[in-house]
């Protein structure tokens, strides 16, 4: 016998697509054409990134370099990497946790994985030396330092109108 499906069961089909299409939405940055991290890393292949926050970061610079302080705690400094182009940082840090129970009198054993982790990437402005960056992990806190190119003020020359 054939079910008839009815306005409620057509409503919780939208809601669990909302829910899909919203939970979705932020889990990968949509403006970044080649997240480098996340696709080129051949043990990330199938990388699913909706395990990862977005951390806390606070962004600014100075009249020589640009720099970005992004909070990650929990994390090990061997966990963490940073990729660093000419448009924009990328940065992602990975944490790791497994644990197992055995206990052979009562027949029981478990083995359980949880991955998780922190990825942001944000972009340069046009005179950032990325080449030149520096990255330093202190408490769980990730400081990058980008300088700055200097420009040279550009030539000025009054005009006499005739």
């Amino acid at each position: 016998m054939r079910r008839v499906r009815s306005l409620w069961d057509e409503m919780r089909r939208i809601h669990e697509q909302m829910d899909y299409l919203f939970n979705n939405f932020f889990s990968v940055e949509p403006f970044v054409r080649n997240n480098l991290l996340l696709d080129n890393m051949s043990e990330n292949k199938g990388l699913v990134t909706s395990n990862y926050k977005t951390p806390a970061s606070d962004i600014y610079e100075t009249d020589k370099e640009i720099i970005a302080e992004i909070d990650m705690p929990g994390v090990e400094k061997k966990d963490i990497e940073v990729n660093v182009s000419e448009d924009g940082i990328e940065v992602k840090a990975e944490k790791k946790h497994e644990a197992s129970i055995e206990d052979k009198k009562k027949g029981m054993f478990r083995f359980e994985r949880n991955y998780s982790g922190f990825y942001r990437c944000f972009s340069l402005p046009s005179n950032a030396d990325p080449n030149k960056a520096t990255a330093e992990f202190k408490n769980g806190v990730l400081k990058i330092k980008v300088p700055k190119l200097k420009i040279a003020q550009k030539k000025k020359k009054l005009l006499e109108i005739k």
